[in-house]
């Protein structure tokens, strides 16, 4: 039996705070809609991600270009809800991926898909109703009041945001879509929280660069203080103006001998001897910056060193 609400406190904090969770949410998935032309296995995730029906999970098998696609067809073509359901369906994904896609694309006109739906139009005469009920603007106040208990997501984000370090920083890349989103307060608080070297990434709207760090030769630089100096180093590198990310590691052949860092277990981390040929190598390859204090005077090097601009 469905609810009905009558005299809804538009005022509750439990209501207000849902609804906030949704609006930024909404931000997200419509920024990523708008660009479905341009749609990759990054956007295709985040997205996943954000959408509340569980029927999602299909996404995730799913090509971003034959996706790309269907959301054209929804958004450019016009057919019937029955085409457009058929077309979603032959490529193996429910249906309830394309109605909520309509909700958070038009919450003024279109519900989320929250019960069974077997007559698209009866459902939604049955959500108008509900929503002239409840005296409420659009669909996304009537989701937010329907789905209350619900409301994990900004808890959940900021909790994801409080687990992230600077070597498992590319894993949490989707949080930096809702970091734009959150109020002063909330950005404060967790700036205070994370990494310095963190924050800079996830807040990041320029392109970034890639660095290769010599990673003996930080360990000895008796500049850096604390008990894990790349951790200093990253610091240091957040606060220069450039954004330097993703970051790799360059340790001598012997590294693990002479020094301890936890860094060592770090994906992007690599042992050669000597280091400068790897550091220099890689730096090419992935058109990035190297960091060290070693100037590289045996190598015809055309390569920026980052070191000489941090300020220790």
């Amino acid at each position: 039996m469905s609810k009905v609400f009558r005299n809804v406190d538009i005022y509750d904090q439990a209501y207000l705070e849902r609804l906030r969770s949704l609006e930024i949410k909404r931000k997200v998935i419509v920024d990523i809609l708008k660009n479905y032309k341009n749609l990759d296995k990054a956007k295709l995730e985040v997205l996943t991600k954000n959408l509340e029906h569980p029927d999602k999970q299909g996404l995730k098998k799913v090509n971003p270009i034959i996706f790309s696609f269907l959301l054209d067809s929804i958004f450019t073509i016009q057919e019937s809800i029955e085409i457009k359901i058929s077309e979603f369906e032959k490529n193996k994904l429910s249906r309830y991926i394309l109605f909520e896609l309509l909700f958070w694309s038009k919450p003024s006109a279109y519900p989320f898909p929250d019960e069974k739906v077997e007559n698209y139009k009866a459902f939604l005469a049955k959500k108008r109703q509900k929503l002239k009920e409840a005296n409420l603007e659009n669909f996304l106040q009537l989701y937010a009041l329907e789905s209350i208990e619900k409301d994990t997501f900004l808890r959940d984000v900021k909790a994801a945001i409080f687990k992230v370090k600077p070597e498992n920083l590319e894993e949490y890349l989707w949080i930096s879509d809702f970091v734009d989103y959150l109020n002063p307060i909330e950005k404060s608080e967790i700036k205070n929280k994370v990494h310095p070297y963190v924050w800079k990434v996830l807040n990041s709207k320029s392109k970034t660069i890639p660095v290769v760090i010599d990673g003996s030769n930080i360990l000895l630089a008796s500049e850096l203080r604390g008990p894990e100096r790349v951790d200093t180093l990253l610091e240091l590198i957040s606060k220069l103006d450039q954004t330097y990310f993703p970051f790799y590691l360059v340790f001598d052949a012997n590294a693990k001998y002479k020094f301890h860092t936890r860094y060592f277990n770090y994906k992007r981390t690599y042992y050669h001897s000597p280091a400068d040929e790897l550091i220099l190598g890689l730096a090419r390859e992935v058109k990035g910056v190297v960091c060290s204090k070693d100037k590289f005077k045996d190598y015809n090097m055309n390569i920026r060193n980052i070191w000489y601009d941090l300020r220790l």
